[in-house]
């Protein structure tokens, strides 16, 4: 008895603090979180597979150890925003990922469509919060993760070109090398030379 008390004081205390936030939006951003925790533990599995002595490739295993970590903290970051906000987070099951790829270029169409559908959704939870009349959840959407999932699908989508047209062993390694050197977010240019 004295344990379901204490529960119900502890929700009670964060709902006193809730304002403006709807159950719909909560709902969005739980879901929000358990997809990035699915690609971090999809992007993990790429990684590792990519580091296997049958595939030896370094710079992907590294790319992809890259994107898993980011996808944990856009998950830790939404679950920080949603106990300001006095929600209730749920986390559910990560489904058990796909384990393996036939080669890199197999893995980096993953990838990016793994990106789409977490940015559709990010769009999808900005999209209800207008209807909500929730200007901070919008603000929190668009200052933390649109920006950010644009690039990184534009970087997939360039790998993705230059390894269709490498279609080589040699090519496959000269873009592992290439592919070390660049990372997930390249420097941007100045284009005034600053």
């Amino acid at each position: 008895m004295a344990m379901g008390f204490r529960f119900f004081w502890r929700r009670h205390m964060a709902m006193i603090m809730r304002q403006n936030f709807a159950k719909c939006c909560e709902k969005k951003l739980n879901d929000q979180i358990n997809m990035e925790l699915k690609a971090c533990h999809q992007y993990l599995a790429m990684a590792y597979h990519c580091d296997r002595a049958d595939v030896s490739s370094p710079g992907v295993h590294k790319f992809f150890l890259q994107a898993s970590t980011e996808e944990r903290e856009h998950a830790e970051k939404i679950m920080k925003y949603m106990n300001k906000r006095g929600g209730l987070i749920r986390l559910s099951a990560v489904p058990e990922p796909i384990p393996c790829f036939e080669d890199t270029l197999a893995a980096l169409k993953y990838a990016l469509e793994m990106e789409l559908e977490v940015n559709q959704h990010l769009l999808d939870v900005h999209a209800l919060a207008g209807q909500q009349n929730d200007p901070n959840l919008c603000d929190f959407i668009e200052a933390n993760f649109l920006q950010e999932q644009v690039d990184g699908q534009k970087v997939l989508a360039d790998y993705i070109r230059q390894l269709e047209r490498a279609q080589s062993d040699l090519g496959e390694y000269l873009f592992d090398k290439y592919i070390t050197a660049a990372g997930m977010h390249p420097p941007s240019v100045d284009p005034k030379g600053h």
